[in-house]
């Protein structure tokens, strides 16, 4: 792919391609009103993969919380014609980083037992499972919740 993406902070004008994403790629997905609500809330983070050229095509998102002394992944998605090419490690390299540089000590998520890829990509990042959170979802899937130090420890970020 020729296009280059950055992170930027997410926009009321973002959440109409950020909603398509959500729908395609999520089991349960979010609502526009999760969404909405984030851009409003002082320790959320809403971040959005936009193309360099037109800042108009959004690959993916990131939504995470910054509280006391940790950082929780709330929601990670790439649209699925960018998936396979690294921009969720990008989003979350970036999200760990900020971690790193507030002194924060570790970034937490959950993630749904069966979503085999997202777990591989996370413990690749460095990510260990911390506990097995019994009916977590909806539909009462289990969920891993992992987690990552960031603090005293060399991470790759």
């Amino acid at each position: 792919m020729d296009v280059s993406f950055s992170i930027r902070p997410a926009t009321e004008d973002d959440l109409a391609l950020v909603l398509d994403i959500e729908r395609k790629v999520h089991i349960a997905p979010w609502v526009e009103e999760n969404f909405r609500s984030e851009l409003t809330k002082p320790y959320s983070q809403f971040m959005v993969l936009t193309d360099d050229e037109t800042d108009s095509k959004v690959s993916g998102y990131i939504v995470y919380w910054v509280m006391f002394d940790e950082c929780q992944i709330l929601n990670v998605a790439v649209d699925l014609p960018y998936r396979g090419l690294g921009f969720a490690k990008q989003m979350i390299r970036n999200c760990a980083n900020q971690a790193l540089k507030r002194g924060l000590k570790r970034v937490i998520l959950d993630v749904r037992r069966s979503n085999l890829a997202a777990i591989q990509l996370y413990q690749a990042l460095g990510f260990c499972i911390t506990q097995v959170r019994k009916s977590f979802y909806s539909n009462s899937e289990d969920a891993y919740q992992m987690s990552l130090e960031v603090v005293g420890e060399k991470t790759g970020f």
